[in-house]
């Protein structure tokens, strides 16, 4: 126990008057005629020694009373380890995540509850203490200290936001802005959404932590579009798109949701789709986008109430583009390369071994090696750094190959090595469906299917240091057709050549698909959106060094982002100036170059939330308080310089108590 006000036991010297008093009798003695002695003296026996009881109770007694009053006077209270009251300044954690837009069953949300209480403990601050207001957003206006009074109006300001931050990181960043040494409040205001494994969070022993579970229990059913893709990637015009996209029911009951699919702001279509609870299902959007609009902007939506911000999902994509496909020749380009690549999809360009643009190579979403004798140390060089960056080169040697040249080279990007020419007649036995260039080829896996027949190919020499996967193999499992990989690219290597004298590999109605696909292997990994971060970078390989980009959408948004070079790839750093999800598009030196869609993580789409007991566990701080009452979610007597355990009225009530029991043992006694 202490005192606030200590300095009231002075009068603690009162308790000499009662002693005074019983002491020292200043009564006067009255004279008292008995006619017999003896009755006298047996009176006088028995009243002293009543007397004397009666006489140290009722001292005590009034001891006690006096004693009682200035105890209750010097104001005590339980002693704790910190005062609150002491904290000079005030940190107030108000987490504006998507997930606080809930409402109750009033209808009151609960980032409007968060403020509410906010203004309470704003209001019982005096105008010397400071306070920090820390959101999700880290914007500068939350990184000084402000009055109450203008503290007040921020807290008012802040709205809900697709940024999430862990519980470490805000009290980290509280601790970076106060001396930690000196005793310190900090209020969590927060539905505690389970968004990140649970782990053990240090704060300054000094630091005082109340905690504000807001809650909404009736209200935790939510339906979100987690993502869309294509199974193939954008090739023909007027091919009818399946667009597959993964809708999630996190409520524990049966959901039949609404949801239209928009393309280039035309409605395309409208579907009642059934949601089991607690689980996910792919819908597939069967569409025709064969228009003469390029760009392809498609929004999915659906009506879902409860929280909005995961109702929409934006997508873009490009039919225009044609793939650029880089080949080189010795002498000249085979035959079947040029017919294959004449396709308007395709952008070929062909260059002599001996006459290759290499600033240019790195634009190219294909390389292939048409046969060269010799592979030059600087084109060696140029397609190991083209296949890092995440690029792909297919290989067809020649029979007459510098296999030193060659073999040097494959050293440099860990594949296997070629030995030696064989003339040896062969059959394809195997073929792997299971290959990213052959999903879209086949429906079904074919027990019987006419493949390649080989009379001339190389051997291979292992390579235990190779990534590889057979596309096409012998019977002895020795590859005619491999994939191998390297960083984040691609090596496609034939062993055999373009010669019909060796294979009709070329003549084959493989040849085709095996080779579209591996120019278009690159677009199965490209995104139809990317996601809004802190920081939000995308790469792009075909902006120079002295272009000028600019990202828009409509006449709303114009910026200019940071372009990072590096050795194997570029960069497109749009840091955190993209707010608001929805389809943008990509401009270089004025030009349109590419539609970019962005949306907002799914993350807090999951309705799952901390308890009490897990929030005490994750946070070592002893000094940690629970301030909301789980029904009504406001703040009732823990406000900041109000926590007091109040003990005077214990000792005014007791003094009371002991009055009263000396007016009834004096009332007792004179009867």
């Amino acid at each position: 126990m202490e005192f606030s006000n200590p300095s009231i036991f002075y009068y603690l010297a009162l308790l000499a008057i009662p002693i005074i008093i019983h002491l020292f009798n200043f009564r006067r003695y009255k004279k008292v005629y008995f006619s017999s002695i003896y009755f006298l003296q047996e009176i006088q026996k028995t009243s002293n020694s009543k007397h004397q009881i009666r006489h140290w109770i009722i001292l005590l007694n009034r001891l006690f009373i006096i004693g009682l009053i200035i105890l209750a006077f010097a104001l005590p209270q339980k002693k704790e380890k910190y005062h609150n009251h002491e904290a000079s300044h005030i940190g107030i954690y108000l987490d504006n995540s998507f997930s606080m837009s809930r409402k109750d069953s009033e209808g009151v949300s609960m980032i409007n509850y968060a403020k509410k209480n906010t203004q309470i403990i704003l209001e019982q601050l005096k105008p010397t203490q400071k306070v920090l207001i820390l959101t999700n957003d880290f914007e500068k206006k939350h990184q000084k200290w402000y009055s109450p009074k203008d503290a007040i109006l921020v807290i008012n300001s802040i709205g809900v936001s697709g940024n999430t931050k862990n519980i470490d990181d805000i009290i980290k960043r509280y601790e970076q802005a106060l001396d930690t040494s000196k005793i310190n409040s900090m209020y969590i205001f927060s539905d505690f959404q389970k968004l990140h494994p649970v782990k053990e969070i240090k704060s300054s022993e000094k630091t005082l932590i109340k905690i504000g579970i807001l809650h909404a229990e009736n209200n935790k059913n939510n339906v979100s579009i987690d993502s869309c893709y294509f199974r193939k990637p954008i090739r023909d015009r007027n091919e009818i798109r399946n667009l597959i996209t993964v809708l999630r029911n996190h409520s524990n009951q049966d959901v039949t949701i609404n949801t239209q699919l928009i393309i280039n702001k035309q409605k395309k279509s409208t579907h009642n789709i059934k949601i089991p609870k607690a689980s996910s299902i792919t819908h597939n959007f069967h569409y025709s986008d064969a228009d003469k609009q390029n760009i392809i902007h498609g929004v999915i939506e659906i009506n879902d109430q409860h929280l909005l911000f995961d109702n929409k999902l934006h997508f873009s994509y490009s039919k225009s583009n044609a793939i650029p496909i880089c080949i080189i020749h010795e002498n000249k380009t085979s035959e079947y390369l040029k017919q294959l690549f004449s396709d308007p999809l395709f952008n070929p360009k062909y260059y002599n071994v001996n006459q290759i643009e290499y600033h240019a190579l790195n634009n190219n979403s294909l390389i292939i090696l048409d046969q060269l004798q010799t592979i030059p140390k600087n084109l060696s060089k140029k397609l190991t750094e083209y296949i890092a960056g995440g690029n792909n080169l297919f290989v067809f040697p020649n029979q007459n190959s510098d296999l030193k040249s060659y073999n040097n080279f494959l050293n440099l990007v860990n594949t296997d090595l070629i030995s030696q020419w064989s003339n040896e007649n062969k059959e394809i036995n195997y073929i792997n469906y299971e290959h990213p260039i052959y999903q879209s080829v086949f429906n079904t896996k074919q027990k019987r299917v006419n493949l390649p027949k080989i009379s001339g190919y190389f051997t291979v020499e292992k390579n235990v240091k190779s990534q590889n996967r057979h596309i096409l193999s012998f019977l002895d499992e020795s590859p005619f057709l491999a994939n191998y990989l390297y960083k984040k690219g691609n090596i496609f290597i034939c062993f055999s050549d373009l010669n019909v004298l060796n294979n009709n590999f070329m003549k084959h109605a493989l040849f085709v698909p095996t080779l579209y696909n591996a120019a278009l292997i690159n677009d199965y990994k490209h995104n139809l959106y990317e996601l809004i971060e802190d920081e939000t970078i995308i790469e792009a390989s075909k902006i120079k060094k002295d272009d000028i980009v600019h990202l828009k959408k409509d006449d709303s948004f114009d910026m200019i982002p940071n372009i990072i070079h590096q050795s194997q790839n570029t960069l497109i750093n749009f840091e955190n100036t993209i707010k608001e999800p929805g389809n943008y598009m990509l401009e270089i030196n004025d030009t349109i170059t590419m539609p970019l869609s962005f949306n907002y993580n799914r993350i807090e789409s999951n309705m799952q939330f901390l308890t009490s007991v897990e929030i005490k566990n994750m946070l070592s701080n002893d000094n940690v308080t629970f301030i909301l009452n789980e029904q009504s979610n406001l703040i009732g007597k823990d406000g900041e310089n109000q926590k007091r355990n109040r003990l005077e009225y214990i000792f005014i009530i007791s003094a009371i108590i002991l009055l009263i029991i000396e007016v009834i043992l004096l009332r007792i006694w004179k009867t």
